[in-house]
């Protein structure tokens, strides 16, 4: 999570910082809660896509690993083929 990313959620979460100056105001539980809970979601949205995209790779890999298989599956069927 970058800096913009912060500044966004914290004002979603009822923060407004001042933008002339690299300090954050004591603020309630209640919004720091709020930006937790906005963190975590950004958060677990990232890493939600992150799993999809492995999966994705995972289930490539898969069919490749199959296809290669049969392919080698026929190879070896030909060649006893030849021998008897």
């Amino acid at each position: 999570m970058n800096k913009e990313d912060t500044i966004r959620m914290a004002h979603e979460a009822g923060l407004h910082l001042a933008t002339d100056v690299n300090w954050m105001p004591i603020i309630g539980i209640e919004y720091a809660e709020k930006l937790i809970a906005l963190a975590r979601a950004d958060e677990r949205a990232k890493l939600q896509g992150e799993i999809e995209t492995l999966y994705a790779m995972y289930e490539l890999a898969s069919k490749q690993r199959d296809y290669l298989m049969e392919q080698q599956n026929a190879q070896v069927a030909a060649m006893r083929g030849k021998m008897q």
